[in-house]
């Protein structure tokens, strides 16, 4: 889809927001104490690689926590543009530098939607930004978001 038209954007109860569900990073973080706790455990009693296992997989949920309550909200829409943020900060454009479509993949068995963002660079021949951004990034379906950044317009 090529929204890129200099019509003026209009969004109805601005801004609007979406990242991951508060209640994802909460299990996250849990996950991450109780398999820590259990790498402790299984360290005390003699089992090295239970322990190892369970210190990996510490280490994943931790990292995910982390990432997913300092990206919040991952993507937000206002008059001006939309704002993706990151670890590295926030990558911010206006509408008219804004390309956006949903893709559907098959993975594993069954259909992955992925909300793609292609956001031009104001510089002429720089390369664009390419964002994607999933169910789990967006905390909604990304058909969803979709159908909210078309009605932006």
């Amino acid at each position: 889809m090529d929204n890129s038209a200099e019509s003026p954007h209009r969004v109805d109860n601005l801004p609007i927001h979406w990242g991951p569900k508060p209640g994802l990073v909460t299990l996250c973080g849990v996950v991450a104490l109780a398999a820590a706790g259990g790498a402790a455990w299984f360290g005390t009693t003699g089992d090295p690689a239970g322990a190892l296992l369970l210190g990996v997989v510490t280490v994943f949920f931790a990292a995910t926590t982390v990432h997913c309550a300092l990206v919040r909200p991952r993507l937000t829409t206002d008059a001006s543009g939309i704002t993706v943020r990151t670890l590295s900060g926030r990558l911010q454009a206006p509408w008219r530098r804004v390309q956006y479509r949903v893709v559907t993949t098959r993975r594993l068995g069954r259909n992955v939607d992925t909300l793609e963002l292609d956001i031009a660079d104001e510089q002429p021949g720089a390369e664009p930004e390419f964002v994607v951004l999933g169910e789990l990034e967006l905390g909604a379906d990304p058909n969803d978001v979709l159908e909210r950044l078309w009605r932006a317009e």
